[in-house]
């Protein structure tokens, strides 16, 4: 059988637990769960303000001012900083000199300013300033009589003038490109603005959303769970296995114990449900002695033949079938076999041997049921059955012909 044991073991394995909650128990739930909940209400409200007044801002816009200079550059991947899309704004000091915006490769804007000192636009120094520097670019000035105006060069991408102030929107499709500002006079100032809108933000919320979330089942852990004596743990996971598996641990049990059995009576269980078998296949349906046919009485010579027509267990009046079982061992046999003496050659040497009365050794040729019944169940071998059953045969047939004999004289 196996070794699982049931709840109610379980339960009685182990003295009670104390009465209270132990000293683990008073930390847990007295420390540490309300521990983790600050924690998690800490990081709720923090993701509410992170989702809602601290949440950053879609519309960017960063300013810087521009003195004493002519032309402002900004730098490749200064447009596209923020998002692709930007709006460039240039505010200059004087309303009645032209303002112009032109975008183009770096390699032109380099050409167009060579020889001349220039304002670089670097990038962003917060989210509300544009950082700057100043720079001179190599080689001579081409400026000169007969040069082409700014506005009419075609070396931009495009281009856009105003008086005293201009505002173009640029793509920043490509990175390499970058705007250039022409002020219209040698040492002018400038107020120069770019303005973003984000299409998307960050969410610094929901970081706070997921330690609260961890915090809040480690408090429910800290106050159940771990709150628990390992013991009691240990305890419980025992009896849900236990319970889990109380059918397949049943079934288990039988099944191992009908494969000993099985190995314990070897040959000799074998052909004793032989023989069982062949019993119940060859007995004759029973028929009642003094029955009576359309208002007859039975002959003499048809009761003699149903006599030897029926089996022991009919003789013996038995209603049910007996139950072999293919466990039983034969000691006598077992012990003939290992001692190497003969065997008996008759079943009723066998049953004498095994302490049994055999239906032929009962006074007057009545045998009693419990009798039949016993010699029914001890084990011998398929040929020692063979030999029965035709002696019992043999004894039925000069039976039978005796009494036919008598009923003539």
């Amino acid at each position: 059988m196996s070794g699982a044991m049931t709840v109610e073991e379980l339960e009685h394995e182990e003295p009670q637990a104390q009465t209270g909650p132990t000293r683990h128990a008073k930390i847990m739930r007295g420390v540490v769960t309300p521990v983790f909940g600050l924690i998690a209400v800490a990081c709720i409200v923090l993701g509410v303000l992170n989702a809602t007044i601290w949440r950053p801002s879609t519309d960017i816009t960063a300013n810087a001012e521009v003195s004493g200079t002519r032309y402002i550059v900004t730098d490749p991947g200064v447009l596209g900083l923020v998002d692709d899309r930007v709006s460039l704004s240039v505010d200059g000091a004087d309303d009645a000199v032209s303002v112009c915006v032109a975008v183009g490769s770096a390699k032109d804007v380099t050409g167009w300013v060579s020889g001349n000192p220039y304002v670089r636009v670097t990038g962003m120094s917060d989210w509300t300033a544009l950082s700057t520097s100043r720079a001179a670019a190599q080689g001579e000035s081409l400026a000169g009589e007969g040069d082409v105006a700014f506005a009419d060069s075609d070396m931009w991408t495009s281009v856009q003038c105003g008086d005293g102030a201009v505002s173009v929107d640029v793509t920043d499709e490509d990175s390499s490109q970058v705007a250039l500002v022409d002020l219209g006079a040698d040492d002018a100032d400038a107020d120069v603005s770019m303005h973003w809108i984000r299409q998307s933000v960050p969410d610094f919320a929901m970081p706070f959303y997921f330690a609260g979330g961890i915090c809040v089942v480690l408090a429910v852990l800290s106050a159940t769970v771990f709150a628990m004596s390992p013991q009691r743990r240990r305890k419980r996971a025992a009896v849900a296995g236990a319970a889990g598996g109380a059918d397949g641990t049943a079934e288990s049990a039988v099944a191992e114990a009908a494969v000993e059995g099985a190995e314990g009576a070897g040959t000799v269980g074998a052909a004793a449900g032989a023989g069982t078998a062949a019993v119940a296949a060859a007995r004759p349906r029973r028929r009642r002695r003094h029955a009576r046919h359309g208002g007859g009485q039975a002959t003499p010579a048809a009761e003699s033949a149903e006599s030897a027509s029926e089996t022991p267990d009919e003789r013996a009046g038995t209603s049910s079938p007996l139950i072999i079982d293919p466990a039983a061992r034969n000691l006598v046999a077992d012990q003939a076999a290992r001692s190497g003496a003969p065997a008996a050659d008759e079943p009723a040497d066998i049953f004498a041997a095994a302490g049994v009365t055999t239906p032929g050794d009962s006074p007057a040729g009545t045998d009693s049921a419990d009798d039949v019944a016993e010699a029914s169940t001890s084990v011998i071998s398929q040929d020692e059955l063979a030999a029965y059953f035709a002696r019992f045969a043999q004894e039925s047939a000069e039976s039978a012909a005796g009494d036919g004999t008598k009923e003539e004289e």
